[in-house]
């Protein structure tokens, strides 16, 4: 097990994500370069309708894992192999039965994908029906072992999964790329995705296996009541959660697809493509510091978990403010340099998807301690409401606006739920500190990341040369302008000081890493 420091492992972990994730987006860019010149566009939009609605069907995931991982993190500080070992027992038996269910599920979808999609495209020559079962079985699979990622999550050692998942990923990528140039063949295309998913998945497995060897001992010994009940009311809670999740954040394409096409939806994908590689590019930090902050929450003051919130908080404000506006200012000018001016959409597009990345990333603190202070069941039923007022505004106003109305949608749901609820909880019950200050310091990000981005994107307005020079240009502005704005806001404040003391610090571990070997 991990005996490592908290500042070690997570500096590990942040730096194999970093490198990883630059690694998969180079890879997965070229992929979908290569895709969008071989394939028709309605594949885009196949592509992201499928995996939408089979985000959907892995709401019968229950949010388990999120309950498994909290779970373990107790057991592996006190190096409890038994109880470890029972509770990765409990949680296979769990996954292997979820996967069997999505599966079954999914096969129930068939005879209603001719309503989901009410005419094929003439440039799909694939039986739709078919192509549905290669992504079914690609997700389902995934369950019967994805499990064992949640104990080297939980022990810090993400990086392991990290570098497994890019290497097979980039494999992957290289394959589907040779493919679509000899073949253009749609199906071989998913069936090389399916094989190295699977390869991926397996190795995890079999690592492991021989890292925590005790898995397989304590057979006979059955898992701590007192856990399994803890599990049980955890994952009732996070299922809940999930369902808010994924219908607010997985049926956006299913609602565009109702209303716009395949086509549209292509089109967007290719946006969607863009901001997921910076959302799991970021997701790098966050995901990577979870088990140190939990440890944070276990043993340290409130003062000093104020502390690291605020560190956090405002760097979580820093990443996301900069990258909303590298959004709104460079994504269609991206687009056009990448594919074209005939797949670039209206900048009140790229306003609404960069509002809906800044809402969402702007929990991520929250959730971090919200997670790590066990608090599961506080919020279950809101994130209900969540899910039924998105449904309800995105087709009221996908009626009259189209796409740009099921995106405003999305962001009112969230605004008028748990959006304000969960950092409540997470102030009142776990930093005891009034709420209202979360508040004031948010409405101040926003003012500021307004403000930066209304600067930013005027003066880039001026840009007037070609697609590539005024690419080029706007970037730079992005890096200066708003970067200068937030530094110049927070330069004399303690969190920033801590923000910068903490990159010095992981700066200097990782160069004294180097330079032992």
């Amino acid at each position: 097990m991990n005996t490592d420091s908290r500042t070690v492992n997570s500096i590990r972990n942040i730096g194999a994500g970093f490198v990883g994730q630059i690694l998969q987006a180079a890879v997965g860019f070229i992929s979908r370069t290569v895709f969008i010149n071989y394939l028709a566009v309605e594949y885009l939009g196949i592509n992201g309708l499928f995996s939408s609605i089979l985000s959907v069907l892995s709401l019968t995931e229950l949010g388990v894992g999120t309950a498994f991982i909290y779970s373990l993190y107790k057991p592996l500080a006190e190096k409890n192999k038994q109880a470890i070992a029972t509770i990765m027992r409990l949680y296979k038996k769990v996954y292997i039965s979820i996967g069997i269910a999505v599966f079954i599920l999914g096969l129930c979808v068939l005879p209603f994908l001719d309503l989901i999609i009410e005419e094929k495209p003439e440039n799909v020559v694939e039986n739709l029906s078919f192509l549905y079962l290669f992504f079914l079985f690609n997700t389902a699979s995934t369950y019967f072992f994805n499990y064992k990622t949640a104990l080297l999550n939980a022990d810090q050692r993400n990086f392991i999964t990290t570098i497994n998942y890019a290497a097979f990923y980039i494999l992957q990528n290289i394959a589907q790329i040779i493919v679509l140039i000899v073949t253009k063949n749609f199906i071989y295309y998913l069936s090389a995705q399916l094989i190295f998913q699977f390869l991926g998945n397996l190795t995890i497995s079999l690592i492991v296996d021989r890292m925590y060897p005790f898995l397989k001992e304590f057979k006979k010994e059955k898992i701590d009541p007192i856990i399994k009940k803890q599990i049980i009311s955890n994952a009732k809670a996070t299922f809940l959660i999930r369902i808010g999740g994924v219908m607010v954040n997985n049926t956006d394409n299913i609602i565009v697809n109702y209303f716009s096409g395949l086509a549209l939806l292509g089109y967007l994908t290719n946006y969607t493509l863009l901001i997921g590689i910076l959302t799991t590019f970021i997701a790098q930090v966050f995901n990577n510091i979870s088990a140190s902050i939990a440890q944070v929450n276990a043993i340290e003051s409130k003062e000093k978990q104020y502390e690291i919130f605020n560190m956090v908080n405002l760097a979580n404000f820093w990443i996301y403010g900069f990258c909303s506006i590298c959004i709104i200012v460079l994504m269609n000018d991206f687009i056009v340099v990448w594919v074209g001016e005939s797949f670039t959409l209206p900048v009140s597009i790229s306003v609404m998807l960069a509002i809906n990345f800044f809402m969402l990333g702007m929990q991520n603190a929250i959730w971090t301690f919200k997670t790590t202070y066990g608090y599961f069941n506080e919020g279950k039923y809101l994130v209900i409401l969540t899910a039924v007022l998105n449904l309800g505004f995105s087709f009221a106003l996908g009626h009259v606006y189209g796409l740009l109305g099921i995106l405003m949608a999305t962001a009112l749901s969230r605004l008028v739920s748990n959006f304000w609820y969960d950092p409540y909880i997470v102030f009142k019950l776990g930093l005891k500190i009034p709420p209202v200050v979360y508040l004031k310091k948010f409405l101040i990000y926003v003012l500021i990341i307004t403000f930066a981005g209304i600067t930013t994107y005027y003066i880039a307005q001026f840009c007037n040369f070609s697609r590539v020079i005024n690419l080029i240009i706007k970037a730079v502005l992005c890096i200066l302008i708003p970067n200068t704005i937030i530094v110049l806001c927070y330069k004399n404040t303690p969190e920033f000081h801590k923000v910068v003391q903490t990159f010095k610090a992981s700066y200097q571990s990782i160069t004294k890493k180097i330079r032992k070997g």
